[in-house]
């Protein structure tokens, strides 16, 4: 394969143009990719002496335009198909249809072209279908191949004609030209290889008159006649065909994108208005504030109920535009990559330049986003983490795009699947339905189930929402002294007595035989609460444990239950009370004056909102604590309390995650957690791992098929 890089080329027979660059551009970009080691001015005299060799050089600055946007004809579009190629002098050049579509004199002057090509020594194979006389006669040499790919012709095109009529004992075999104008017809080649029989009616039936096999058979008698002459062994041709290293691909391919999205003005103008649009449309609409006559201080960050809604729109909006943006990026490309597989260039450098340029733009959306949108909700001292979270769910959908747009065959196929990518992250993120409130086949109140860790929406809402609300300028002064009197109170107040309940059950029941189930779950849920607060409380003591592990009820244990849910109590109540004056300590010392209790008060309507926090700390929630598999799952205050599994596994809201035995912030975590996905996606795309599933799957399709029909 390294032997022959750079010998062969190939045109299709459509158009593989870049239809915003100019006909200069296409050109000189491609011989980038040829020839690494000419300089810029080699480059220049090579593409201007190829633009005019092809006549090409007097329109060489006009947009190369689309088949249907036409900007230059199309003779001079085939003939810049032609120069992609040329540029780097193959050896051998492979062409697929070069006439179709064009005038009888257009037609004429490609074939010219080419003709002179093979006069130079070049090896060109022209797959044509009705071609005129004189372009007929200026073939070297005619391949015909039959229905199942037979060869039944390999020859002088002029003598095909007698070979065919001599075949069938054609009358005037012996005449391949007509004998006043000269002409040839090479349709009679077809009229006489597919002629078919007659019945005894003199009707033509559907079957022909010599087979495939049989014209091969004719074919193989003609090639054993000939001489052969002894084969020499060839060197191959000398090249100055060099592609350059993956670095400068990599930069050659950012250089053409860009250079394609900057000539596509509507492009630019939708990609750079929509996001900001979006943004001040969002922003504009949910801005909400009470227009009471009551209310003299009018919009304030603290009363707008909408906040949540905010968070979420703009990570779905990240995703959507990110998805949108890319989704062609690939396929547009399809049948440029098809010929640019014969100069081998890296598939790594192409598609690294292909997200290179899309995380630019995506930056520059977010930033657009955040800077509009935060400003009108006046979100304050927020703008970078909102603009990394926006940023990655950016990247990430931008990768899913580039995924899809490699892996399906039509852009229709791709803008119908969309839909279906972004409407799971808006039901499966915990926003809009709360997990454990899902149907409970697919869900559990216990943890985030499998499929929640897979949206990128959650990710990016959680981490917002969580810091929005705990790193804001008014609650980093409170949090600390909340999250304790938030633990304290959920101990006392639920947890203590929901398992004195279960106490005062097993005291009148454990000796029953009929609640025998019921007291074993109840001992188990005992002893399962109690270990885990040993292990974080350990001033109050429980001597016991092993004994209610093991099933024991006594007297002795009940009253040692009771008095340590006692204790537990009144810990947690000297703990609340011990921090609440702090909290109201600080807070009288922020608030000596008249004047700083306004600036106080000011700081909380600017910073801290209410709606927000009634999600985070889950106030609505009737049910504040649930037993589930021996344990008691706490309902409230998610953003209060620390989750204890292992490799970032937590509620909903939690604060911070565990991962290797520390504890680290939300924000960065799940900002981590999108990056990794985003690497898998991007690692999918390389190996082109969605692609070869589909085309496994539609080739067992087809086999499975094919079976039942036989």
């Amino acid at each position: 394969k390294r032997q022959i890089e750079g010998l062969i080329g190939f045109v299709s027979q459509d158009d593989l143009l870049i239809e915003e660059l100019s006909v200069y551009q296409n050109l000189y970009i491609n011989a980038e990719l040829c020839f690494s080691n000419y300089t810029p001015d080699q480059l220049e005299q090579t593409v201007d002496k190829m633009l005019q060799s092809l006549g090409l050089f007097e329109i060489k600055d006009i947009q190369v335009g689309s088949p249907l946007n036409k900007k230059i004809s199309g003779g001079q579009r085939k003939r810049l198909n032609i120069a992609l190629e040329l540029i780097r002098e193959p050896a051998v050049l492979f062409l697929d249809e070069p006439t179709s579509g064009l005038s009888s004199r257009d037609s004429e002057n490609i074939m010219d072209l080419l003709k002179e090509l093979s006069l130079k020594g070049k090896l060109v194979f022209v797959v044509i279908h009705q071609p005129s006389s004189d372009i007929f006669k200026m073939f070297d040499k005619l391949l015909i191949l039959d229905n199942g790919g037979y060869l039944i012709y390999d020859g002088d095109p002029i003598d095909s004609i007698l070979y065919f009529k001599s075949k069938i004992q054609h009358a005037n075999y012996n005449e391949s030209e007509c004998r006043i104008c000269g002409n040839v017809n090479p349709e009679q080649i077809f009229n006489i290889v597919e002629s078919n029989l007659l019945d005894e009616y003199g009707k033509f039936t559907q079957n022909r008159k010599i087979s495939p096999k049989q014209w091969y058979s004719h074919y193989i008698e003609e090639r054993d006649k000939r001489r052969r002459e002894k084969s020499e062994r060839w060197e191959l041709p000398k090249i100055s065909f060099k592609i350059p290293n993956k670095i400068n691909q990599f930069l050659i391919f950012v250089k053409r994108d860009v250079l394609a999205k900057l000539a596509n003005r509507q492009y630019l103008i939708i990609n750079f208005l929509e996001a900001p649009l979006l943004a001040f449309i969002l922003a504009f609409i949910i801005k909400y504030y009470n227009v009471s006559e009551t209310n003299e201080l009018g919009y304030t960050f603290i009363g707008n109920s909408n906040m949540p809604v905010y968070i979420f729109m703009a990570v779905i909006i990240a995703i959507f535009i990110g998805l949108t943006v890319s989704a062609e990026e690939i396929i547009k490309d399809r049948q440029i990559l098809k010929r640019e597989a014969f100069l081998n260039l890296s598939w790594s450098s192409y598609l690294l330049s292909k997200v290179a340029v899309l995380v630019v733009l995506s930056a520059i959306q977010a930033l657009c986003f955040v800077l509009i949108g935060n400003s009108i909700m006046e979100i304050k001292g927020m703008y970078f983490h909102y603009w990394i979270i926006l940023f990655s769910c950016w990247v990430s959908a931008n990768l899913i795009g580039l995924v899809i747009s490699d892996s399906f065959k039509t852009v229709v196929t791709i803008y119908i699947l969309i839909p279906f990518l972004v409407i799971p992250q808006i039901i499966l993120s915990g926003v809009i339905v709360k997990y454990e409130k899902l149907n409970p086949t697919i869900s559990s109140p216990e943890s985030i189930p499998g499929y929640g860790e897979i949206i990128t929406a959650r990710w990016g809402y959680e981490a917002l929402a969580t810091h929005q609300f705990m790193n804001n300028d008014y609650m980093k002064l409170f949090y600390h002294y909340n999250k304790l009197m938030s633990q304290c109170e959920f101990k006392k107040n639920y947890w203590v007595k929901n398992l004195e309940n279960k106490v005062d059950y097993l005291a009148k029941y454990h000796l029953d035989k009929d609640k025998e189930r019921k007291v074993y779950n109840y001992i188990n849920l005992l002893s399962n609460e109690i270990q885990k607060e040993l292990k974080i409380n350990s001033k109050v003591k429980f001597n016991s444990l092993e004994q209610l592990r093991n099933g024991e009820i006594n007297n002795k244990i009940l009253d040692e239950l009771k008095t340590y849910f006692k204790n537990t109590n009144r810990y947690y109540i000297r703990g609340y009370n011990k921090v609440n004056d702090e909290r109201d300590k600080l807070i009288r010392s922020l608030q000596k004056t008249a004047i700083d209790k306004e600036n106080f008060k000011q700081l909380k309507r600017e910073f801290h909102n209410d709606k927000l926090a009634e999600f985070v700390e889950n106030n609505n929630e009737t049910v504040r604590i649930i037993e589930y598999k021996g344990e008691l799952l706490q309902k409230i205050d998610p953003i209060y309390f620390d989750p204890d599994k292992q490799l970032i596994k937590a509620h909903f809201y939690a604060p911070q995650k565990y991962l290797f035995g520390k504890y680290f912030s939300t924000f960065w975590v799940n900002t981590i957690v999108i990056w990794f996905t985003t690497l898998l996606f991007f690692l999918t795309l390389y190996f082109r791992g969605l692609k070869r599933l589909l085309e496994w799957l539609e080739n067992l399709g087809i086999n499975k098929i094919s079976k039942n029909k036989k």
